[in-house]
């Protein structure tokens, strides 16, 4: 009379244990290295998070295939339609373990290395319209080429969110902005060169009747110091006059940002106007 296996004892014979290990350990190098070399690329965060599902995914495929065939020097085979004679290779103990651990020290180094190296692309968080969130991304003026573009998506998300606090007619955030040596130049008007004349516009601005503004960045240029940066695109702005009729004015906006002592990045000059005709009746106005 026969026993009937164990599910343990079969699934250690037909390698399933083994599968899932070295597909585990595998795994978790194939999303080092993409953890390294994809933002390098400048990926989207999308790519990363689809590589880790379709691992996933494969997970459970490669169980699948352990348990159902066998590798025979014939190619895969049914489990169930091996002779029992049939010869099939497979690793030493020695072999495999050396493999595995070599494997997953390479995996530990690259996740060392990430956890060690400086931080230097910054994270928005696009929930916090009242808080300005930013990072230096640049350790020193000295840093490659591979710091211009996360600093470009930081300075176009700040001038998202600080278009976003205009919109929402928050008159203290949308002048956090600038910097305290900030300087503005409207059109029809005189400059602003300090946080209180820069605030004054604003708040004359805000209180406009019927006032929709919003602005878009369309071209970021890092300086060569990396603590300086032009951001240069497109502004829409909907408003009434005393009259009580509609002024809708479009333009292009300019704006100098620095890197402030602390870190953090601010606007330092800010200067825009309309792309309609000057004969056109318009209002003075921002972005």
């Amino acid at each position: 009379m026969t026993t009937k296996p164990s599910l343990f004892s079969e699934l250690r014979r037909r390698n399933v244990f083994r599968v899932a290990l070295t597909y585990a350990v595998v795994a978790w190098l194939l999303i080092e290295i993409a953890s390294v070399f994809l933002p390098m690329l400048d990926a989207p965060e999308w790519i990363i998070t689809t590589f880790v599902v379709l691992l996933a995914l494969g997970f459970a495929l490669a169980l699948f295939i352990s348990w159902s065939f066998e590798m025979t020097p014939e190619g895969l085979k049914r489990t169930q339609d091996l002779s029992p004679d049939e010869v099939i290779p497979y690793w030493s103990r020695r072999k495999f373990a050396r493999f595995i651990i070599g494997v997953a020290v390479t995996a530990f180094v690259l996740s060392a290395y990430q956890l060690l190296q400086p931080k230097r692309a910054a994270t928005f968080s696009q929930s916090e319209p009242v808080s300005i969130s930013q990072s230096s991304t640049a350790g020193s003026p000295s840093e490659d080429a591979r710091n211009v573009r996360p600093v470009e998506r930081m300075l176009r998300d700040l001038d998202a969110q600080w278009s976003k606090a205009a919109a929402a007619k928050d008159l203290e955030q949308t002048i956090a902005y600038y910097s305290d040596d900030a300087i503005a130049l409207p059109p029809n008007a005189a400059s602003a060169s300090t946080k209180e004349a820069i605030r004054n516009t604003w708040k004359d601005l805000l209180a406009s009747p019927g006032l929709i503004i919003t602005w878009k960045p369309t071209r970021v240029e890092l300086g060569r110091s990396a603590d300086l940066a032009w951001v240069s695109g497109t502004y829409a702005l909907t408003m009434t006059d005393a009259a009580g009729r509609a002024i809708n004015d479009r333009g292009k906006y300019l704006e100098i940002w620095k890197r402030q002592a602390d870190g953090k990045w601010k606007c330092g000059a800010d200067m825009w106007n309309s792309d309609l005709p000057s004969s056109a009746p318009i209002a003075p106005d921002k972005k």
